[in-house]
Parts: structure tokens; sequence; C-alpha cells
């Protein structure tokens, strides 16, 4: 008896449709996916820096480390792009007046974020470089003293009336007011914040130039003056300790009308005829100096001291380490601010004369030392 073949079945169709989609269709999509997205991010890299917050972008003359410094620029602030190093360390960028120079790229931006050519030191020329010589922070002792604050009538403005004896324990003040280069210090070390502006008046990049290092910093509010003092394990000094500072005699028990004596002419100083229009070094004038050797406390910049203001408050003051009225109601309104600066009369140079500012703003006259507890 024959045994019964099974039946062959029939072969399946190949799915040719389906095989050329996988083989050929998706890698196709995924390959002009992929082609799209790079040219998207190539098309719309962009040509501008922005500094990252936290940071400081340092642009130098040639992309080292060690090479010149030309400009500072704070976390925000955003730089035109105009070229790259090879391996894209370094980016060239725009600063002023058509200069340029070299700033690192931070780390945590992708090089497809940006569009720029290669470029070499040796395509343009670098912006100036001035070297300077960083002014010390250097502190003076002024023992504790007791001295007569404020004039007496007819001879300043009512709100330093009436004069008063006060005594104040012993303290260190800063020689000079605190300079463009000191402040960045704190800036890159993420403890300040950066100035409100770059400029002031004739001079756009005062405060981006190294150049002005050793100028002293402007433009900045009541609090950030006094965090930067903190920061440095100090503190801005009182009213009262600033006018013992600019104007008493300690030698001869006498209480100057300037810090530099009792003749307004007496003394070339960066205020009122012997101007110089705008802050310079400080220090820069040897006769603007207080019988404790302190400088600038006439001319260049005006300064934030601790004090509220209130115009009668000599009135009811105390005698000891007077801080200045509290801020209530109807008292204290505004920071104190002492000193004369380049855009004053020299009247406004006087030790004993008083003024004042809102706390909230930084202004391009106004400037700071601090000052610490000896």
């Amino acid at each position: 008896m024959t045994a019964q073949s099974t039946p062959k079945r029939p072969y399946a169709s190949r799915p040719t449709t389906q095989m050329a989609i996988g083989c050929f269709a998706i890698p196709l999509m995924v390959v002009i996916f992929i082609s799209g997205a790079f040219f998207y991010l190539r098309t719309n890299a962009s040509t501008q820096l922005l500094v990252p917050q936290g940071e400081v972008s340092e642009v130098r003359a040639a992309p080292e480390d060690a090479a010149p410094l030309l400009a500072r620029y704070a976390a925000g602030r955003s730089l035109e792009i105009t070229g790259r190093s090879e391996d894209w360390s370094w980016l060239e960028v725009n600063i002023w007046d058509g200069q340029r120079g070299w700033v690192r790229r931070p780390l945590d931006t992708l090089v497809w974020q940006f569009s720029a050519p290669v470029a070499t030191p040796a395509e343009f020329t670098p912006a100036e470089t001035t070297a300077v010589e960083p002014v010390l922070e250097e502190m003076i002792p002024i023992p504790a003293s007791s001295y007569t604050m404020g004039s007496p009538p007819g001879l300043g403005e009512p709100d330093e009336e009436p004069a008063h004896k006060v005594n104040l324990f012993a303290f260190e003040i800063d020689r000079t007011e605190v300079t463009i280069g000191q402040y960045w210090v704190c800036v890159a070390a993420e403890a300040c914040a950066a100035p409100t502006s770059d400029g002031i008046l004739n001079e756009p990049h005062y405060l981006n130039n190294p150049a002005f290092d050793n100028y002293p910093i402007v433009n900045l509010t009541w609090e950030e003056a006094n965090n930067y003092c903190q920061w440095r394990g100090k503190r801005l000094p009182t009213e009262a300790e600033w006018e013992l500072v600019a104007g008493w005699n300690i030698d001869k028990s006498a209480k100057l009308l300037w810090p530099w004596g009792n003749e307004a002419g007496q003394a070339e100083i960066n205020a009122g005829p012997t101007t110089q229009a705008g802050p310079v070094a400080v220090g820069s004038f040897p006769e603007d100096v207080s019988p404790f050797g302190v400088l600038d406390m006439g001319g260049n910049v005006s300064e934030w001291v601790f004090d509220w203001y209130k115009v009668d408050y000599y009135s009811v003051a105390d005698d000891t380490n007077p801080m200045g009225p509290s801020h209530r109601r109807g008292e204290g309104v505004g920071r104190v601010v002492r000193g004369g600066a380049f855009s004053d009369p020299i009247e406004e140079a006087r030790t004993a004369n008083r003024r004042h500012q809102v706390e909230d703003y930084g202004y391009p006259t106004i400037g700071f030392r601090c000052a610490r507890n000896n």
C-alpha cells in the first residue's frame, strides 16, 4: 500500500515592501533627520558668547592664560565672537573700538553652539595693554579718640549742627579708596555683584579696562559696598569715624576744616579748581592727605559710610561710638555720603560736610573704603 505524500505548503511571498522600508527607507530617514538636526544646529549656532552665571570672562591679548589682560566681563554680558582657536578652547571676541582679544570658552558650553572660523592672533591687532602694579591694601590704625564732630553755627550747613563731643574706640581704616582691581577679585570669587554699569562720563569702559585697576571703584550700591567690606573681614566706617580720620589732628587736639588744613586752596586735590574732571588712580594727589595719613578724603570720589541719614541726628546722637539713626518712619532716609568728588566744588570737601543718597543705586561719583575694629 503506497503511503500518501504530504502536500507541500506553498512558500510565502517575500515581504519586499517591508524589507525595502527596513533596509533603505528607515536608514535614509535617520540620515535625513541627523543631517537636518546638524544643519539646524549649525545654521542656528550663535556668534555671541553670553558670560555664564557665576563667572567672569577675562579677555586676553592672545589665546593663553599668561597673555596680558585686556578686559573683564561679568555674568550676563554678551560678547561678539569673531573667531576661535583650532581646538575650540579659546574664542576670539570684539571688545571695543574694533579691537579684539581672546577668552576661554566656558566649559559647560558645547562647541556646536558657536559659529566661528579658525583665527590666529596674528590676524588682528590686539587692544593696547597697560601694565598696572596693583595698589597694596594698607590699613591705618586709629587710636581711641575724643573729638568735636560737626560745625558751630555759621561755619557749616544746618545738618552739621550742633557740634558735639564724640568718643570712639580704636579702629583701622583703609589708607586709600577701594580700587577697581581689588573689587574684581571679589566678583571673580562670586562673593560680589558686578558694578551696575561699565563706564562713567567720558570713560565708557572704566570698569572693564584693567588700565583703570588702580582707580576707585564706583557704580556700586551701598549694599554692594558693604558686602565687599564684609567679604574682606571689614565693614564700612561710621560717619563719626570717617570725620575723625578726615579732620582731627590728634597731636594738636584740633579740628581741621579740610583734610589738609584750614585753607581751601592750600592743597591740590581732585575736586574744585584742580579737578581732573574724572576719577584718577587712588593716591594721585599726595597733598589730599588727612592728619592720620589717609588719602583722598577731600576729593577723587565721595564715599559711602555706614550710617543712615537724618538731618537733625546730631541733636540726639550718642556720644560714644555713634552709628547713626535707625531706619524707621521719619528717621534715617538714605545713606550718608562723605567727602568731595571730582565733580564737586571745594566746599564739598570740608571734613564736616554731610550728604546722602538713595542706597539702592550706584553712582559714578561715589566709591568707598573699609574699616575694621582694632
